[in-house]
């Protein structure tokens, strides 16, 4: 078990859109659409110096997940994604 307790500033998250086509590996003529909308709330990022975490607890219970979290990793960003939103085209056949 992995337990993570985030409070932060809220900023003004960034819109974007974007639209990724996946084909298939065992049928190449077949594919699929997928269109998303997501909004991003840059909390924390040690490369463009933004730190508006208040409070963060990371808690790992178990033989497989407590050797990750031994005290030496380092906390890179904290992104939250208050919107998403993703829909899914298959091809006219």
């Amino acid at each position: 078990m992995i337990e993570v307790w985030v409070e932060f500033v809220r900023g003004v998250p960034t819109r974007a859109k974007a639209e990724v086509t996946n084909y298939s590996a065992a049928k190449p003529d077949f594919y699929r659409i997928y269109r998303f909308e997501q909004a991003t709330d840059v909390v924390r990022s040690t490369i463009t110096g933004v730190d508006r975490l208040t409070n963060l607890r990371i808690r790992a219970i178990g033989p497989k997940p407590s050797p990750l979290f031994d005290g030496s990793e380092q906390l890179i960003s904290v992104t939250s994604i208050p919107y998403y939103s993703r829909s899914i085209y298959l091809p006219a056949m």
